[in-house]
């Protein structure tokens, strides 16, 4: 049995997208050899695809993107000040 995880997530504004899928992109290296992962992006969509042997591995590794979002998330505030704004 396989289990997949597809994140979707929306970026301010393609700018912001191709930032995060560079920031993120170098840590999709050295997992798990059942450990599949693909992101692509359009636009100011960016779409995270996880898949693994274990639910466990699947649903760990779609975590551990979502805290790297957060973190991400965090340091575009700060470093944007009042004009950086989140969508709801």
């Amino acid at each position: 049995m396989t289990f997949s995880v597809l994140l979707t997530l929306t970026c301010k504004d393609p700018d912001a997208r191709r930032r995060l899928q560079a920031v993120l992109s170098p840590d999709n290296e050295g997992g798990p050899r059942s450990l599949k992962l693909k992101a692509t992006g359009a636009g100011s969509i960016l779409k995270f695809r996880v898949g693994a042997d274990s639910l466990q591995t699947a649903v760990s590794t779609a975590l551990a993107i979502l805290r790297d979002v957060s973190l991400f998330e965090e340091v575009w505030l700060l470093s944007h000040g009042d004009d950086a704004k989140v969508r709801g």
